[in-house]
């Protein structure tokens, strides 16, 4: 798990790179593509903000997440159910196992009862971040997509066209 950080900090990096970068070419003038477009533009580059914003805090958390996994895995002595640093025994008592999810960003502990608990192993500000910028960006997306396409639309035929040039 600890050789997956790596991978996953250079795939969300070159991520952001590419959300950021289309969102400058598209709020920057002289891009003629989106040149006429009003509203759009900056509502286009706001998305793509949102986009990075989001893949920089969700990688952020899922690789604080890696590493206690990776905590949880190392063993040793003084490693039963877990070893000293895991956020579990730091900050419970009576754990006896753990389990991550990645699609939440948190880490649950199972006590010896059965009930489990969240700890705060990847800090609330992260995940809210990741949320709400998701969110965000989805919004945004889904009032692009309902306002229309960007591209002219084809005239409607009317009768005048249905009649040939020659009998005129």
């Amino acid at each position: 798990m600890i050789l997956l950080i790596p991978v996953v900090f250079l795939a969300a990096a070159a991520l952001v790179m590419f959300f950021l970068f289309r969102g400058l070419g598209v709020a920057l003038p002289g891009d003629a593509r989106w040149s006429g477009h009003g509203w759009r533009r900056p509502v286009v580059a706001a998305a793509f903000a949102c986009a990075a914003t989001a893949t920089a805090a969700y990688s952020w958390g899922a690789m604080g997440l890696m590493s206690t996994v990776a905590v949880a895995q190392d063993g040793g002595a003084d490693s039963a159910p877990f070893p000293y640093d895991h956020p579990c025994r730091e900050q419970l008592k009576g754990a006896v196992d753990y389990d991550v999810q990645f699609l939440t960003l948190r880490t649950v502990c199972v006590m010896g009862d059965g009930t489990r608990r969240a700890v705060d192993d990847v800090p609330q500000g992260v995940r809210a971040t990741a949320a709400g910028s998701a969110a965000s960006a989805a919004v945004l997306t889904g009032i692009l997509l309902a306002t229309g396409a960007s591209r002219a639309r084809p005239k409607p035929a009317s009768d005048a066209d249905d009649v040939d040039p020659a009998i005129q």
